[in-house]
């Protein structure tokens, strides 16, 4: 039996989602993670004829915003539950890279127009390209590596792993795969196997939605709690209807007006042996401040810096309503203080 590893290029494949939802024909098309290794590994199976092939790991390469405009606060989020899906449903391998909009928009159309700030994506490529080669050179790790490429800076590694005896498939998207990859001729000596172009497997690939009831777990939740969604949550995530989602957003932006930190204490100066504080870093603080009807309030740490977090940003058994001032929590920063405003937090715990 051939041992088969995929490598996804993430932030090539989430780019590039418009085009295989035009082919599609359905604007909401989404991929199921789920079935996208049986899918490629399949079709490499069926190129090979009689040999069975087994998915050994998945993994994928990606990145996320930090330290954004909360604005953008949702769609941010939705990316970073769809790599918490992949890791604990699917137990994919994920390797992922902040990429720091020093406060910034997403979109560049939502920025000042003479702003030229453009935000850099790091390390993914060779983060790929590295685990390739790593793998490769381990006896008996995989024999077919999958790779869910476009980009042509993918050659030399591809060529280079074939050169240390694995096989190599390429999965791509047709308008947006490097030539080389796509030549039937394969003279650059990149792959084993014909392409396989991922347009042509949308009806296997695509995610079913089924609709169902859940309750909303929103402490401000007005009505009827159970609710028709399509949303499955995953084990101890909370579910929030769309209606308390669109208040929550509401909350947010009229949080913002409230950053001002100008009820802080002096802020005291870090310890020398100590790195400043940075998006994605984990550090303790008290409840400072509690706006209850809201559903927000702020994080003071030991430096005197306040962090928004809104009651969506709890996690593990912290409740909302179990939120009061002097609480000691850590927490994930998500966007760094600036000037007067408070910075913002993620994924707020109760201290032990």
């Amino acid at each position: 039996m051939a041992k088969v590893m995929l490598f996804i290029d993430g932030t090539w494949l989430y780019k590039n989602m418009p085009r295989l939802s035009e082919a599609y024909g359905q604007a909401d098309f989404r991929i199921d993670f789920g079935k996208l290794p049986l899918v490629l590994s399949g079709e490499v199976a069926r190129q090979l004829g009689s040999t069975s092939v087994d998915v050994v790991r998945t993994h994928l390469f990606g990145s996320y915003a930090a330290n954004y405009d909360l604005k953008d606060d949702d769609a941010v989020q939705r990316r970073l539950d769809f790599f918490d899906m992949l890791k604990e449903e699917h137990n994919y391998e994920l390797e992922l890279f902040p990429i720091n909009f020093r406060g910034r928009r997403l979109r560049r159309n939502d920025r000042d127009p003479e702003d030229s700030f453009e935000p850099k994506e790091k390390c993914v490529d060779i983060s790929l390209a590295t685990a390739m080669l790593y793998y490769a050179a381990i006896p008996n790790a995989y024999d077919i590596a999958i790779c869910v490429v476009g980009d042509q800076d993918f050659k030399p590694v591809l060529q280079n792993v074939r050169k240390l005896g694995k096989r190599v498939a390429i999965a791509s998207i047709k308008g947006s795969c490097a030539p080389e990859y796509a030549d039937a001729r394969d003279e650059a000596r990149v792959k084993d196997y014909g392409i396989i172009w991922l347009d042509d497997l949308l009806e296997e690939l695509a995610l079913r939605y089924e609709r169902h009831k859940l309750p909303c777990q929103s402490p401000m939740h007005k009505g009827d709690r159970e609710v028709w969604t399509t949303f499955y949550p995953r084990r101890g995530q909370r579910f929030y209807c769309p209606d308390c989602q669109s208040e929550f957003a509401s909350q947010k932006q009229e949080a913002q007006q409230e950053y001002v930190s100008s009820n802080v204490e002096e802020v005291k100066p870090a310890a020398e042996a100590a790195p400043a504080p940075t998006p994605g870093m984990r550090i303790p603080g008290v409840v400072k401040k509690k706006v209850a009807d809201r559903g927000f309030g702020f994080i003071q740490t030991e430096e005197g810096l306040q962090y928004f977090f809104h009651l969506t940003d709890l996690e593990g058994d912290l409740e909302f309503q179990e939120v009061e001032e002097g609480l000691h929590v850590e927490f994930e920063i998500k966007k760094d203080p600036n000037h007067d405003k408070a910075g913002a937090a993620q994924k707020v715990r109760r201290v032990g």
